[in-house]
Parts: C-alpha cells; sequence; structure tokens
C-alpha cells in the first residue's frame, strides 16, 4: 500500500499551480487592521521608545553625577579617610606655660593625666563599646554617646576625648581590652594644676575647654575643639602667651588601630612662662586673715605698681575647672550666697567713708581753700544746709593733721560747703576714681562718681545736685562708690606723686629661657602733685597711726606707718541701732588705707571688711599684720 501524497500541479503534468491562500489575522474589534496601521498608534509607540530613552539617559547621568562628585568634589576628604585607614594624625597639645611669683615659687604649672578618647570610624559595636567604657568609668552610656557626639565637625578619624585624667588603674584596665574594643585609646596630656590651692584663685583665674561661640570668633588654626584656654584672670588676659603652639604625630596603624610606626613628629611649642609680681608668702598671710570674712586686700608697689597681693575673701579652688566636674558642683558654687567666684578687689564697689578725706585734704589745698594750718572747732557736730550732721567724737579745735588723724568729719563738712562739689570731683578723678586703673586682670569695674555726666542720666535725678549732697560727699558717702584697689591705687599716687598702673606680670620667658619684660599699655603719669601738700597729708596719715588716732592698731614702733581708717555707713545710725547689736547686714563696711614707710614709702595697702563695723577696730589690725609681714621677710631676707 502506497502512499498518495497531495496533488501538486506542475508543468509535467500541464496543469497550472493555483496560487496558495494567503493567511490573515484579523482583529477581533471592528476596524482592527485600520488601527494597527494608523500614525497614533505609530506615535504612541516613538514616545515610549523615548521616554526609555530618557530613563536610561538619566540614571547614566546620575550615575556620572555621583562619579563625578567623588571622585572631584569629595575627592580630598575620602582620600583621608583611604589614607587614614593606614596612616593616623593625631594633635599633640602644648603644655600651658608655668607661673612663677616674684622669688620664683611655682604657682601654676602642669602635671601629668591620661583621658580617655574614641576615634569612631575604628568602632567596631558602638553600644557595646560605650557599654563597657560606662562600666569601667563609672558613668552612663548616654553621658558618653553625648559627649561623642557634642561636635559632628570632627573627622571621625580624628579622636574624640569622652573622659578626662581618669585614674592609673583603669588606664591599666582599659589598655588591658584595646584589640576587644578597637578605637578606643588612652592619651596622656598635661592637665592645669595650681600647687597652692585656693591661694591667689581670683589673680590666676582658672581653665577649661573652649567653647564653639570662643572658636567661631578666634578662627584660625591655632584652636581646635577640646582645647583648654584661660577662662578667667591671668590665665585668660594672658592666654595666648601660656597656650603655646601644638605639636602633631602622623602614625601607621594597622588594621586593629594600634600603632605600628611613627612616621613623622612636629614637637608642640610650650606657653611662655610668667614671672608675677605677686609676692606668694605676703598673699599667703592676707588670704589667712581674711578667712571666714567677706572683704579684699590690695598691696602695691608704690614706685613700680607691681602687686604684691591681692586677695579676695571668700575663694575658690581653681583646680575644679581643670577637671570635668558635675553640674550639682558648679551650682553649688555659683549660686554660693557669699560669692566666692567674684573678686572683691576690683570688681566689688562700696562707698570708701571716711578715707574719702584724704582727697577732701588734697582738694581743699590745691584750691586754697586751707592750709596746714586751718583750724576749725568741732563741737562733735553742726547743721548744714539745714540738716543736722554728727560727729564720731567731740574734737574741739583741730587743725588738718588732727582732722584726718581722728577723722573730724565736722572739719571736712566745713571744707566740703566752701569747695562744691565741681571741685572735689576733680582732684578725685585725677587720683584714680570713676575709672579703672587698668590692671592686667577681667571685668574691673570702674566706681561710682557723681560728674556732671552722672547727674545727667541718673534715674530720678532731672539734672539735679542739692548742696546736702555735698556735705555728705565729703565724707565719701552719697553717690560714691570706689574698688579696693583703687583705694591702694590712689594711696600709692598720693605717696608718690605720680600715677602708675597696677599690674601682676613683671616679664615673659619663651622656651629658650629669654626674659622679656612686659611692657604696661598705660605709661605713668606725673599727677603735679605740690610737695609741702603732700607732705601735710603724709603726716596726718602719720597721726592717724601713731599719735592715738584712728589707725593705732595698725602701728609698729619699729617703722612708721601712716594710714586712713573708714566706715562706711550701711544704714542709717538711728535706725539701725548701735553698731554691735545690727544683724550683719546692716553693719558700716571696714576700710583701711596705708602707706610704708611714711618717710620714704615703699608700698601701699588697702583692706576692706564687708559689713565688718568700724574700721579702726577691724581693718587696721589687719593691715598692720599684713605689712609687718612684708617688712619681716625683707629684714630676714638681708
Amino acid at each position: 500500500m502506497s502512499t498518495v501524497g497531495p496533488w501538486r500541479p506542475n508543468s509535467a503534468n500541464g496543469g497550472s499551480a493555483p496560487r496558495r491562500p494567503r493567511l490573515r489575522f484579523r482583529s477581533q474589534r471592528p476596524g482592527g487592521d485600520a488601527m494597527l496601521e494608523s500614525p497614533v498608534t505609530r506615535s504612541r509607540l516613538t514616545t515610549r521608545v523615548h521616554l526609555a530613552e530618557g530613563f536610561v539617559i538619566l540614571l547614566v547621568t546620575i550615575l556620572l553625577f555621583g562619579f563625578w562628585r567623588l571622585q572631584v568634589v569629595h575627592a580630598t576628604h575620602y582620600r583621608e579617610l583611604a589614607e587614614n585607614n593606614r596612616h593616623r594624625n593625631l594633635i599633640v597639645r602644648a603644655p600651658r606655660g608655668l607661673m612663677f611669683d616674684r622669688s620664683d615659687l611655682l604657682v601654676a604649672a602642669n602635671r601629668p593625666a591620661f583621658n580617655v578618647a574614641i576615634v569612631r570610624e575604628e568602632l567596631d559595636d558602638r553600644p557595646a563599646t560605650l557599654a563597657w567604657l560606662a562600666s569601667v568609668l563609672g558613668e552612663t552610656r548616654e553621658e558618653l554617646d553625648a559627649r561623642l557626639e557634642r561636635d559632628r565637625r570632627i573627622p571621625v578619624f580624628q579622636p574624640v576625648v569622652i573622659a578626662e585624667d581618669i585614674p592609673r588603674p583603669l588606664v591599666a584596665a582599659i589598655e588591658a581590652r584595646s584589640l576587644e574594643f578597637p578605637g578606643v585609646l588612652i592619651q596622656p596630656e598635661h592637665m592645669r594644676y595650681y600647687p597652692e590651692g585656693t591661694l591667689a584663685a581670683h589673680v590666676l583665674g582658672h581653665v577649661g575647654e573652649i567653647s564653639r561661640e570662643q572658636l567661631d570668633a578666634w578662627g584660625g588654626d591655632r584652636y581646635r575643639m577640646g582645647d583648654i584656654i584661660g577662662k578667667n584672670g591671668l590665665e585668660s588676659v594672658h592666654n595666648d602667651s601660656l597656650s603655646g603652639y601644638a605639636g602633631q604625630e602622623q602614625l601607621l596603624v594597622n588594621s586593629s588601630g594600634r600603632t605600628v610606626q611613627v612616621l613623622d613628629q612636629t614637637p608642640p611649642q610650650p606657653g611662655r612662662t610668667l614671672a608675677l609680681t605677686l609676692d606668694l608668702p605676703l598673699q599667703r598671710r592676707a588670704e589667712a586673715l581674711l578667712e571666714g570674712r567677706r572683704g579684699a586686700i590690695v598691696v602695691l608697689d608704690v614706685n613700680t605698681g607691681g602687686v604684691l597681693a591681692l586677695a579676695s575673701s571668700p575663694t575658690f579652688d581653681p583646680n575644679m575647672f581643670a577637671r570635668r566636674f558635675s553640674t550639682a558642683e558648679w551650682d553649688a558654687l555659683r549660686n554660693d550666697p557669699a560669692r566666692p567666684l567674684q573678686n572683691r578687689a576690683l570688681q566689688s564697689a562700696f562707698p570708701p567713708g571716711s578715707v574719702f578725706k584724704l582727697v577732701m585734704a588734697l582738694a581743699g589745698l590745691e584750691n586754697g581753700v586751707i592750709t596746714p594750718q586751718t583750724t576749725v572747732y568741732c563741737p562733735g557736730g553742726g547743721t548744714y544746709f539745714g540738716q543736722r550732721r554728727n560727729c564720731n567724737a567731740v574734737h574741739g579745735t583741730v587743725n588738718l593733721k588732727s582732722a584726718i588723724g581722728r577723722s573730724c568729719n565736722v572739719y571736712f563738712y566745713e571744707l566740703g560747703a566752701k569747695l562744691g562739689r565741681e571741685k572735689i570731683v576733680e582732684v578725685a578723678e585725677r587720683y584714680g576714681f570713676g575709672a579703672r586703673t587698668g590692671i592686667d586682670l577681667l571685668e574691673e569695674r570702674g566706681g561710682t562718681l557723681p560728674t556732671d555726666e552722672w547727674i545727667a542720666r541718673a534715674p530720678g535725678r532731672e539734672g539735679n545736685w542739692y548742696p546736702g549732697e555735698t556735705i555728705v560727699l565729703s565724707i565719701g558717702q552719697g553717690p560714691i562708690d570706689v574698688t579696693p584697689l583703687q583705694m591702694a591705687h590712689m594711696v600709692a599716687t598720693l605717696a608718690t606723686g605720680t600715677e602708675i598702673t597696677p599690674h601682676l606680670i613683671e616679664s615673659e620667658q619663651d622656651a629658650a629661657g629669654r626674659a622679656q619684660p612686659v611692657e604696661l599699655a598705660v605709661p605713668s603719669v606725673d599727677v603735679r602733685l605740690n610737695p609741702l601738700h603732700q607732705e601735710a597729708i603724709l603726716e596726718g596719715m602719720w597721726a592717724a597711726v601713731n599719735e592715738s588716732g584712728t589707725g593705732w592698731r595698725a602701728r609698729n614702733p619699729e617703722i612708721p606707718y601712716g594710714g586712713k581708717t573708714g566706715s562706711a555707713q550701711v544704714a542709717a545710725t538711728a535706725a539701725a541701732g548701735p553698731e554691735a547689736l545690727r544683724p550683719e547686714e546692716l553693719r558700716n563696711h571696714a576700710w583701711f588705707v596705708g602707706v610704708a614707710p611714711v618717710d620714704d614709702p615703699q608700698v601701699s595697702i588697702a583692706v576692706f571688711i564687708e559689713h565688718g563695723g568700724a574700721g579702726g577696730a577691724i581693718a587696721a589690725p589687719i593691715a598692720g599684720s599684713v605689712l609687718n609681714a612684708w617688712f619681716e621677710a625683707r629684714r630676714n631676707a638681708q
């Protein structure tokens, strides 16, 4: 049986092959053929193709832009990151300059300390690392995390200090597990140290970490976040000299962050050494005499203006600020009602009381209103411009010398009525009242003096000054405030006739040991003091101490001290009652100013005891003890 295939016409059988029918696929919708072949369909297809092309081009553009940012714009940054996988640049802080007193006794130094730092880039497990450190350091993980993130502008490959001055046993504990917790470093550094503790704290000041505001304001490359700078006192005023310049170490590290090799070193430049005018034993004596009181003592070299002692009480320990301290510690210090952070020697101003009679005497002599021989009868008080004014005793007939020595109010009431406010103020300004002395410490107050400008702007006065106020001004009361530093400065000017600038820095010494004297911003000024007037006033000051005057408790039989006491009234006597029975806040402020020896002045002194009572009873013996210490030390040194 054969299989017969389909018949196919060909030329052999003489037939012609019929044309194979063409298959046509039609759309199930009406007009389907027309739709496939329409221009609208072709346009849609073209649009889709263009969108796809555009999307691809956009992706390529984004990738190219990203490559450009990585390889061009941020090339340096990522190159540093790559390099720091192998290299680490460490900043080596410079030790702060030392400070010595006039006898080369150390008052501000540095001690070795160890800090804990973290390199964020090298942390394997940040939560675990911080939890471990918190348990070792006795702090919370949240506190350490906050310190680590306090300034995000620090590069991730730079160490961030999170704990300072840790005990030596903790150093060993952290180092022992450094491989287990990579990124944790122990950094040795120099920490500020004040070997005498609270002594001269208001003079030296204290240090602290630089703030973001200070860093932005100062600019430049010298300071960085975490640097320690002076915050107050000499530490702040002379910070640029004391800070020095940081060094740098370039290290080669392995994958665990451990140092393999030191590639390069730039040693730090230590800060300059400062030689102070301060006499440490005298400062110690002054502060001991102020213990338990609120007040200040200032001793000046009358010929140079060098500050020999500047004590303020109560005081504080500047070592507290060299370490990290708690909020509770800071609040306790800041909110202490005794204000231990305030330097009462130059930041507190009070009425001068009867000490101002020295200025009154000089104004009377210079204006020809009195002579040293002019006498006044004191019956124990008098009426001036319709008001009764009392004296501290019935003195009878007194001249200038005895009026100063016995502090007779009536003598100076009479003098003030003849002089008038303008002449009194003119002399007071010339001797430094109402203006800063220019000492190299911060926030010095200028005090108050009733000048024309002050009267014009004083609230409630409407530019008026009444004659009765001049009588009050004559004994150092009313609208007049001075600082203890201004008082010592005024007495030094009276003793020499030259206005000098009080200062605490004698010289600066660089790393090579070369000393350079510090030039004063304000040169000495001749105040045109008549030698006869000077002699008359110094005789009155000698009488106050050596002729049973109000300052007799400061007397030294071997050395002729001269001085003047003052009791600045806080409350009206009639309203407050006897001094001994008043509450402390209503007691008078006690003053004593002096110069020694009175026949060859070398030093001036001002003692102020806040709410201390009578100047002769409280301030005078303190001044005598300080002066005795000074001259005894000079005698022993010979």
